[in-house]
C-alpha cells in the first residue's frame, strides 16, 4: 500500500518505504494551529522570514500496518518539541493530535473504512516558531477491504440482471476454511413466473464473482420450474449446498403442489444435483432409510411454505445433516402410515442417505435408550462428519437422565458427559438443552445449566483435556487466569451464543458485574486462560476505547455473536462510545481493532457506500480474512472481505 507526501512540484524526489516525498517548507508560529490550506504550502512574499537558523523541517516516514499509522522522523537540530496535526477529511482544517512530543515517533490508530481523506503534518518547534513537514495524505492507502458484491452490481452471466436492493433481500453467504465464499443473491430480473430471479454465486480471490446456478436453468427435478432459493453453505472441498423452492399451484393433481415443493441441492464443481426432495417418491419425492431396516420414509409439509429441511450443518466433504421442520410430517413408503420416530437425518458426501439418530432405535453406550432430543438444533457437526448431540435418556434415575454423546462416522456412539450421578461432576443438569460445538479434532465444548438455584447456574465445559468433563468456567466461581489474576464471572454474555470453539481452544464473553473488573473476552486453551480483551483496553481504529461495552442486549441479523477461527482470530460485537453496535476483531497477539460500526460512513477507495445501518453477519476463514455482511441506510446490502493479518500478525 502507498502513502504519499504531496506538495507542489520540486526537482528533488526521494523514495522511502513506498513513500513519495517532495520536500518544501511552511512556517507557522508555535502558538498557532496549522490550519493553512494544503494548496498554500509555500510563501514567496518579501515578508517571509525564512527558516530559523538551525531549525529544519522534519522529513517524515510513515509505516502503515494493521490499522495503525506510525509517523517517524529524525531528531531535528534546534527542535525542543514536535507536534502532529490532522485534517480528518481535507476540509475541516488541522487540529493537533495528542500533546506536544519530545520523541520523534507518533502512533495513530485509524479506522480506514471511514477515514480515507485525512491529511497530516509534523511540526518541529523551538521557543520561537514551528516549521512544518510536507503533507502526508492517505488517498492511496488501501484498508485491506475488498468489496465482494453489493446490491446494484450486475449479476454475472444473468443478462441484464442486477442484485436487488429491496428490503429483505440481504445476501446470504457462507465461507469455507480455504476462503471461498458461496452467496445466495436475489436480482431485480424476473423469471417466467414473474418472480424475482435468484442465483447461487461463488467468489474466489483472483477469479472474482461467478455464477454457480440460476434458479431457472438446468436444474434437476425438471418436472417443475423453480421459484427461488434459500440459504447456502459451502464445504471445505468446494461443494456448494443450497435449498430451493419449486413453483406450485396448490392442487393435488399437479406434480408440484403444497406438499412437495422443497428441495436440497448440491453443486459439485459446476454440476448441480438433487440431494433430497419433499413429497412421496411416486411424485418425485425422496425416500430415506430408517435404522430399523424397515420401510423407508418420505417427508411432507403440512403448511405451505414451511421449511422441511431445517437446522442444517455440513461437513468438509459436502455431507449435510438436518432436522425436520416443526410442521413437517413423515410417512412410511410401504403403507403410507405415519412415522413418528424423532430423528436427525444425514446425507453423506457420497450421496448416501441415512438416519443419524433415532429415539426408538439408537442405543447409547451402557445399553441406554434415548428419551428425547430437542426439537431445535442442539447438535454440532465437524469437518469429518462426527456429530455431537444433547439428549434425554430413558430408564435412568432423574438425577442423571441427560447426556452429551458423539456419533462417529462408523455409526458408533461415545458418551462425552452425563448429568450429575452419571459420568460428570459439578451438578450439571439438562444436557439435552446444552449448546454444543464439536471441533475438527473431535473435542466437544458445551454450555449448560447446573442443578442449583440462583447464582452459579450456568457453566462452560469440555472434554478437550481427555477427561469426560472439565469445567472451563462457571458463574459465581473465581476464574484463574494464566498471569495469576482472577476474573469475576457473574454471567455469560449471550448465554449459549457466548462462546465459540476451535481445536483445544474456546473463546467466550463474560459479565464481570464489577466496575473494577469489567466485562471481558476470555480465551481458554489447553487448560490455561487469559483475557484477550477487557472493557477499557485500547482499540485500534476507535479513538475513545474506554467506553466499549460488550454486553449487548440484542444483535441484529443472523450472524454469530462471537467467532473463533483455528488460528486464534476472534470476531465479536459490542457498543461504542456513540451507543452504536460495532464489530471488533481480536488478534492472536492480543490487540483489538474496530472493524465497522453502525452510523459510520463506509468507503473503499473512491466508492462511498453510505452510512452503515447494521452488521448482518460475519465469518472468518482460516487465512484470517473476515467476511462481513452490511446493510446501509439507503437499503443497499453488501458483502466485504477484510484482510486481518499484516507484518506483525502473520496469516
Amino acid at each position: 500500500m502507498d502513502i504519499k507526501l504531496i506538495t507542489p512540484p520540486s526537482p528533488l524526489r526521494q523514495v522511502m518505504i513506498s513513500l513519495i516525498i517532495i520536500p518544501t517548507l511552511l512556517l507557522v508560529g508555535c502558538g498557532s494551529s496549522s490550519s493553512d490550506d494544503a494548496d498554500d504550502t509555500e510563501d514567496t512574499s518579501d515578508s517571509d522570514p525564512g527558516p530559523i537558523e538551525g531549525l529544519v523541517a522534519p522529513t517524515v516516514s510513515v509505516d502503515y500496518d494493521n490499522w495503525q499509522l506510525r509517523f517517524t522522523w529524525r531528531d531535528m537540530t534546534g527542535a525542543d518539541f514536535y507536534r502532529i496535526h490532522e485534517d480528518p477529511d481535507s476540509m475541516s482544517g488541522y487540529s493537533q493530535l495528542g500533546p506536544d512530543l519530545t520523541s520523534n515517533e507518533y502512533v495513530y490508530n485509524i479506522n480506514l473504512s471511514e477515514i480515507t481523506n485525512a491529511r497530516f503534518i509534523v511540526e518541529a518547534c523551538d521557543a520561537e516558531q514551528c516549521i512544518d513537514s510536507d503533507i502526508v495524505t492517505l488517498d492511496t492507502v488501501s484498508p485491506g477491504i475488498t468489496p465482494i458484491v453489493v446490491s446494484g452490481d450486475s449479476a454475472p452471466d444473468m443478462g441484464s440482471a442486477v442484485f436487488s436492493s429491496n428490503i429483505g433481500t440481504a445476501f446470504d453467504f457462507d465461507v469455507n476454511g480455504p476462503g471461498t465464499i458461496a452467496i445466495h443473491g436475489v436480482t431485480d430480473q424476473t423469471d417466467s413466473s414473474g418472480s424475482a430471479r435468484d442465483g447461487i454465486f461463488k467468489y474466489e480471490s483472483g477469479t472474482g464473482l461467478t455464477l454457480v446456478q440460476p434458479d431457472d436453468d438446468n436444474l434437476p427435478a425438471s418436472d417443475a420450474s423453480y421459484n427461488g432459493f434459500y440459504d447456502v453453505w459451502i464445504a471445505d472441498n468446494g461443494h456448494i449446498l443450497f435449498g430451493g423452492l419449486l413453483n406450485l399451484d396448490n392442487t393435488l393433481t399437479d406434480d408440484v403442489d403444497g406438499f412437495n415443493n422443497e428441495v436440497l441441492l448440491r453443486n459439485t464443481f459446476g454440476t448441480t444435483a438433487l440431494m433430497a426432495r419433499e413429497g412421496e417418491p411416486g411424485r418425485g419425492g425422496t425416500a430415506f432409510p430408517t435404522l430399523d431396516a424397515g420401510a423407508s420414509v418420505y417427508f411432507s409439509e403440512n403448511i405451505t411454505a414451511n421449511r422441511v429441511f431445517t437446522n442444517l450443518s455440513i461437513d468438509a466433504s459436502g455431507g449435510i445433516t438436518f432436522q425436520l421442520g416443526s410442521n413437517t410430517d413423515a410417512f412410511r413408503t410401504d403403507d403410507d402410515s405415519d412415522f413418528y420416530d424423532s430423528t436427525i437425518w444425514t446425507i453423506k458426501g457420497d450421496g448416501t442417505k441415512l438416519q443419524s439418530l433415532s429415539t426408538s432405535q439408537t442405543e447409547l453406550p451402557g445399553n441406554l435408550d434415548i428419551g428425547v432430543f430437542s426439537a431445535f438444533k442442539q447438535y454440532s457437526q465437524n469437518a469429518s462428519g462426527q456429530l455431537a448431540y444433547g439428549l434425554a435418556i430413558n430408564g435412568v434415575p432423574t438425577d442423571n437422565n441427560s447426556g452429551v454423546y458423539v456419533r462417529d462416522t462408523d455409526g458408533s456412539h461415545t458418551e462425552v458427559a452425563r448429568e450429575a450421578g452419571g459420568s460428570v461432576s459439578d451438578y450439571i443438569d439438562r444436557l439435552q438443552t446444552a449448546t454444543l460445538q464439536i471441533t475438527d479434532n473431535g473435542e466437544v465444548f458445551y454450555f449448560t445449566q447446573r442443578d442449583v438455584a440462583g447464582v452459579g447456574n450456568r457453566g462452560l465445559y469440555t472434554n478437550a483435556t481427555g477427561t469426560s468433563n472439565t469445567r472451563i468456567a462457571r458463574i459465581g466461581l473465581p476464574f484463574l487466569l494464566e498471569d495469576g489474576t482472577t476474573q469475576e464471572i457473574t454471567g455469560f454474555i449471550g448465554g449459549g451464543s457466548s462462546f465459540s470453539a476451535a481445536d483445544n481452544t474456546a473463546a467466550f464473553l463474560v459479565n464481570a458485574g464489577s466496575v473494577d473488573t469489567e466485562d471481558a473476552l476470555i480465551v481458554w486453551q489447553d487448560g490455561t486462560a487469559k483475557r484477550r480483551f477487557q472493557e477499557g483496553d485500547a482499540v485500534r481504529g476507535l479513538l475513545d476505547s474506554s467506553t466499549v461495552d460488550l454486553d449487548l442486549v440484542s444483535v441484529p441479523g443472523t450472524g454469530p455473536r462471537i467467532e473463533l477461527n483455528n488460528n486464534g482470530w476472534i470476531g465479536f460485537q459490542g457498543l461504542t462510545a456513540f451507543g452504536t453496535e460495532a464489530l471488533f476483531v481480536s488478534s492472536p497477539n492480543g490487540y483489538t481493532r474496530l472493524m465497522v460500526r453502525e452510523g459510520q460512513s463506509f468507503s473503499v477507495g473512491d466508492i462511498d457506500y453510505g452510512t452503515v445501518m447494521e452488521v448482518l453477519d460475519f465469518q472468518i476463514d482460516q487465512a484470517a480474512n473476515m467476511i462481513v455482511g452490511l446493510r446501509f441506510v439507503d437499503g443497499t446490502n453488501g458483502i466485504f472481505s477484510v484482510t486481518l493479518c499484516g507484518s506483525d500478525e502473520p496469516c
